[in-house]
């Protein structure tokens, strides 16, 4: 527990900035952790996504309320044992990245006192002289209705300085400005607006502590990958009910509920040597009721099912145990999102193409599902050309389906072809390249340890950016994503990479 934890004196003490007229111009001092995130990414700062393993030394959630309810933070603190990673990781990058990132460098000195510089017109040296290589922000619930600064949630962000007394000369010039207020804690400057919301935030200190001694959140990041240089954190059902989105999602669905979303969230930011990769943790996530113990039994097999469609395949989805799950869900009336009237439709049409349900579900997609494009004109002259897998499907119930599809009175499309290939339903339009997408190099550096994926997709720049104005697609390699389901159903894993394929 930091400083100011229930029972402890008031943040700020003899660092607390004095009375400024508010400012709400903007939130100026918000950019310096705008600008941590953007430089993960963006152009000059590919040192940025060195690994900093669990994000060594002081952090920010030490210094910001244990109720709030979002937190995102930046550590730029480098950690070299990861150095090899970057390297190979840049290595791979299109050429024109390069151009504009330059080389990689280990000195993260300069990157939030460039930015702080920039956004309130400073010296840069001056900047230097105290600014850390942490960021974070946070929100709650105000407390003050005049702290609030949208949705009645305050902010505060907290920089790591590494002297007070530089910090505080900088700052008091900006505090005179009325640009911002701040407060000195531990070896952070803790930034608001104006000294109604900093005492918003020594009030939320005192009365809840610091987050990093809130065990809800502690305990979500137990799962963050080691590694990560960016990192968020949500209490869903919170922010939603603060922001009024659960009542957007009630008048939506017609549910009435005072608060259709519950669960939590965690996302973070890593770079492996073969890929950038986004990740969320999903905690114990229901809208209207719903959760996603329907997808929990679904065996992980649908990276098998994708490697199978053809080689040159331009984008491929695919799914496991979809058919199982749905007949599960379909039968305890689970489904999301679904009334009596959707029922009674859905059911129509299964019963029509000779897949009644809840087997049909079966009969159409197989134990494991893929779809795959497998040519694509960008400039939309051609049709494109796919075809369909599905492992134990039914060919009679599938040829049925495509009948209704394609064989309508008034439909000018070319039906596609069925096939068989061992227990596979094979549907094929148009061409298709000989060989297996598992074979392709940049498949299988995109889709590696993706294997427990219930759901995934790939998507192949090389041919997706043809005719743009990419320089040389075969560069930019593909983007692939999956999504696990485990602990019967209350965490859900989505993995978002992109996995170059230049040098």
């Amino acid at each position: 527990m930091g400083p100011g934890g229930p029972g402890q004196p008031p943040h700020g003490g003899q660092y607390s900035g004095g009375q400024v007229p508010p400012s709400r111009g903007g939130r100026k001092w918000l950019i310096p952790a705008a600008a941590g995130v953007a430089v993960v990414v963006m152009g000059g700062t590919l040192w940025a996504a060195v690994s900093l393993v669990d994000f060594g030394g002081p952090q920010p959630e030490s210094v910001l309320p244990g109720n709030s309810v979002a937190f995102g933070k930046v550590d730029l603190d480098i950690d070299g044992s990861q150095i090899m990673d970057l390297i190979s990781f840049s290595q791979k990058l299109p050429a024109e990245v390069t151009e504009e990132t330059g080389e990689v460098e280990e000195d993260t000195t300069g990157v939030f006192a460039a930015a702080f510089a920039e956004t309130f017109e400073v010296e840069e040296s001056e900047v230097e002289e105290w600014i850390g290589q942490k960021a974070g922000v946070a929100a709650w619930p105000a407390s003050d209705p005049e702290a609030a600064v949208d949705d009645g949630m305050a902010l505060a962000l907290a920089l790591s300085v590494t002297d007070a007394g530089a910090a505080e000369a900088t700052l008091d010039g900006l505090r005179e400005d009325g640009d911002l207020d701040y407060t000195m804690v531990d070896d952070f400057v803790v930034m608001a607006e104006d000294e109604t919301q900093i005492n918003e935030y020594n009030d939320q200190m005192s009365a809840h502590g610091d987050l990093e001694g809130n065990n809800t959140y502690t305990g979500d990041l137990g799962d963050v990958p080691s590694g990560s240089i960016a990192l968020a954190w949500m209490d869903l059902g919170a922010f939603s009910e603060l922001t009024g989105m659960d009542q957007e999602l009630a008048a939506e669905f017609g549910t009435g509920l005072d608060s259709a979303v519950e669960g939590r969230m965690t996302a973070s930011m890593r770079v492996d040597g073969d890929y950038l990769e986004a990740r969320m943790d999903v905690f114990g996530f229901e809208v209207e009721d719903e959760a996603l113990t329907w997808l929990a039994d679904a065996p992980g097999a649908s990276m098998e099912a994708m490697g199978g469609l053809p080689s040159g395949t331009v984008a491929a989805f695919a799914g496991s145990g979809m058919d199982q799950s749905l007949s599960t869900a379909w039968e305890s009336d689970g489904l999301p999102f679904l009334n009596e009237g959707d029922r009674t439709e859905m059911e129509s049409f299964f019963n029509s193409v000779g897949a009644p349900l809840p087997d049909g579900f079966t009969s159409l997609l197989g134990g494991s599902t893929a779809f795959g494009l497998t040519s694509f004109d960008p400039n939309g002259l051609s049709e494109p050309s796919f075809q369909y897998h599905a492992v134990g499907g039914d060919q009679q119930a599938i040829e049925g389906f495509l009948d209704e599809a394609f064989g309508g009175p008034y439909s000018t499309a070319q039906q596609p072809e069925v096939s068989m290939d061992g227990d596979t339903v094979v549907v094929t339009h148009g061409r298709a390249g000989s060989g297996q997408l598992a074979d392709d190099a940049v498949f299988q550096q995109t889709m590696q340890e993706m294997d427990d994926a219930v759901m995934a997709g790939f998507f192949d720049l090389r041919e997706l950016l043809v005719g743009g104005e990419v320089k040389a697609p075969g560069e930019w390699g593909a983007v692939g994503v999956g999504v696990s389901v485990v602990e019967e159903g209350q965490r859900a894993v989505v993995e978002l990479r992109w996995a170059p394929s230049g040098g």
